[in-house]
């Protein structure tokens, strides 16, 4: 996790003065070229900020319900699993408001570069490829359309880091939304033998086609959303308050306790 995660995540915790909120935001390297005091660019690097009072901060997700709360789903497809050795090469998003689909995002990413085991488990081709949009095009695009919606993912973290690590490297500065695990979510609410995005849609009898094709995968993710939803427990009312629900709280092994032996008795 980054530094710049931590500190997003205090903010769920208690609202934050304005002097200290842009204080630190300026501390950070991935905002060093972003004007953090500027609340609308902050917004559309994904950070759903609004204010408390006239001095201090806090973010939409802890007041909003999550039948009103913005989601959106998202799955890549890469030439390699590394973001800093190779490039997203497709990206597909489904977009949730309101408790539904209103939208939809997909496109192909220009690369000359696509080693067969990745044709062969996504079925693109580097003729797909070559007259696709640049990278920098199509991550502007997505930029623009998920906005400071959540940013849900089946194995959250390397879709969202792939895409801000992307987003970096292109001058438009990382993402900042809050994000949701549908692994860790399906493991709260439903009782499934495994928790794969395709063993999980055949458990669940979710129609499912083209696997390892970014759309595809997204809007099967956001039925297995959908399905999980259905199953939270009814304290669980705002945005923040699911995202919190679906983490792993990692919990403490106790020590053993050493038997103490009930003290000798003397006999008479």
């Amino acid at each position: 996790m980054r530094a710049l995660d931590s500190y997003i995540y205090k903010m769920t915790q208690k609202p934050i003065f304005h002097k200290e909120f842009f204080a630190k935001m300026h501390t950070f390297k991935e905002l060093e070229h972003v004007d953090v005091e500027d609340l609308d660019i902050l917004k559309l690097l994904g950070l759903p900020i609004t204010k408390y009072n006239n001095y201090a901060f806090t973010l939409e997700t802890i007041t909003t319900p999550i039948n009103q709360g913005k989601f959106c789903v998202v799955d890549i497809e890469a030439n390699g699993s590394k973001p800093t050795l190779h490039q997203i090469i497709e990206i597909g998003a489904v977009m949730i408001e309101n408790g539904k689909e209103v939208a939809q995002f997909s496109s192909l990413v220009k690369t000359d570069i696509l080693p067969d085991s990745i044709e062969q488990l996504t079925g693109i081709t580097l003729a797909d490829l070559q007259h696709a949009p640049s990278l920098n095009s199509v991550l502007e695009a997505f930029r623009l359309f998920i906005k400071d919606a959540v940013f849900v993912a089946h194995n959250v973290n390397f879709d969202y880091y792939f895409i801000s690590y992307a987003l970096e490297q292109a001058g438009f500065g990382p993402l900042l939304n809050r994000r949701l695990d549908t692994i860790d979510l399906a493991k709260k609410c439903i009782e499934a033998p495994k928790y794969g995005l395709g063993a999980l849609t055949e458990y669940l009898g979710i129609g499912f086609e083209n696997h390892h094709r970014a759309l595809f995968d997204a809007k099967a993710t956001a039925q297995v959303f959908f399905k999980a939803l259905e199953k939270v427990p009814e304290e669980v009312q705002t945005v923040e308050q699911l995202i919190d629900f679906t983490k792993p709280h990692n919990q403490k092994k106790k020590k053993k306790e050493k038997a103490v032996k009930p003290p000798t008795g003397t006999s008479l």
